[in-house]
């Protein structure tokens, strides 16, 4: 596994992108996935209003806790969206 040097981050309809370098851009190593979630949203000024938000590589949903440099250079190109569920308010 080649470990992840950059994180391209965008929302659903890929207007707002973020490419960020790990250790140059306010990211390192052991940042997690949902704290580089959270940089996203703070940099992009996107509310968050009381939703959780996540990341999501090739489809699938990534371990808001799993450390940045874990993270396999295949699965660096992430949509950001809030967790929404049917009937909630």
């Amino acid at each position: 596994m080649v470990a992840a040097t950059r994180i391209a981050m965008s929302d659903i309809s890929r207007q707002r992108r973020l490419d960020a370098r790990l250790e140059a851009d306010g990211l390192t190593r052991q940042h997690t996935v949902g704290q580089a979630v959270e940089h996203y949203l703070q940099r992009m000024n996107i509310r968050d209003n009381g939703l959780r938000w996540t990341a999501f590589s090739r489809g699938v949903k990534l371990d808001n806790k799993q450390p940045l440099g874990e993270i396999a250079e295949t699965e660096t190109d992430w949509t950001v969206m809030p967790e929404v569920s049917a009937g909630s308010r």
